[in-house]
């Protein structure tokens, strides 16, 4: 028999497989993150406060803290467990111009992190004017998800806090231990720490499963833009057949094109 499938049914389906595949990506995410934590990553000006942050995070003094400026030039690594998830914090190299060749490649290491985070902490301090680096900084973030924090509000305020206006941002000091938790419900926030299901098993923990889902998803966008602006079905059909085959290869089942030759022979497309 003929099925009569018109373009309201097709963009019902294809709605219904935008928001399966948008599930099962957030759910691989949420995974993801369970098993091998949030990278986090503490970025900001020399002596604003980073390792301060990380030690009191972590509550170990792991990181030292001086007054002088550099005094961490590589990476500094800690955890703490929020919600039952780890954040696998790291302390960075104090990042501004310098000559000294191994604050240098410190400073380098730490801009290089920044794309490979899953959660950027950017230390302001409260008692200094903003400067190109924090300005910089905060551009080069922007796309991140990112908490600023504003360190040592027990100290006379310089900061012009326009800048930052509309920011995700906290203010502290870690002197007095002041603005941790916010920080940290911050980041359950922003996460959902809260309110991910561990017990799900809808997920995929493959990155080349994860990477043809997200091609999947692309397509199956592009069907329903095709849709909504009337373009013809048998130019849609290309995606859809390509999503077919996309999803057959997640499942680890790949479909001849004889098979889906068959299957889109049945359909007769109305309007």
């Amino acid at each position: 028999d003929i099925e009569i499938v018109t373009t309201e049914m097709l963009k019902s389906k294809i709605t219904y497989i935008e928001n399966k595949i948008k599930n099962i990506l957030k759910e691989s995410e949420n995974t993801r993150l369970i098993k091998e934590g949030i990278n986090t990553l503490i970025i900001g000006r020399p002596n604003v406060g980073k390792s301060s942050i990380l030690n009191k995070l972590i509550d170990e003094e792991k990181a030292i803290v001086t007054d002088i400026e550099g005094t961490t030039r590589d990476i500094v690594e800690g955890n703490v467990v929020i919600e039952g998830v780890s954040l696998n914090i790291i302390d960075t190299a104090g990042i501004r111009e310098t000559t000294d060749i191994i604050e240098k490649i410190g400073v380098e290491k730490s801009i290089n992190l920044i794309e490979k985070a899953d959660l950027i902490i950017l230390v302001i301090n409260n008692n200094e004017f903003i400067t190109k680096e924090d300005v910089d900084l905060i551009e080069q973030t922007s796309n991140k998800n990112r908490i600023i924090f504003i360190n040592k509000i027990d100290l006379d305020s310089r900061i012009d806090k326009s800048i930052i206006e509309g920011k995700n941002y906290v203010e502290g000091t870690t002197f007095y231990e002041k603005g941790l938790d916010s920080l940290k419900s911050k980041i359950v926030e922003m996460f959902n720490l809260d309110k991910i299901e561990k017990s799900s098993f809808t997920y995929l923990t493959n990155a080349r499963q994860i990477t043809l889902l997200k091609e999947c998803l692309l397509l199956v966008e592009n069907v329903k833009e095709g849709l909504s602006k009337g373009e013809p079905i048998d130019l849609l059909e290309i995606d859809i057949k390509r999503t077919w085959e996309l999803l057959g290869d997640v499942i680890g089942e790949n479909y001849s094109e004889e098979l889906l030759d068959q299957l889109f022979s049945q359909f007769c497309l109305g309007k």
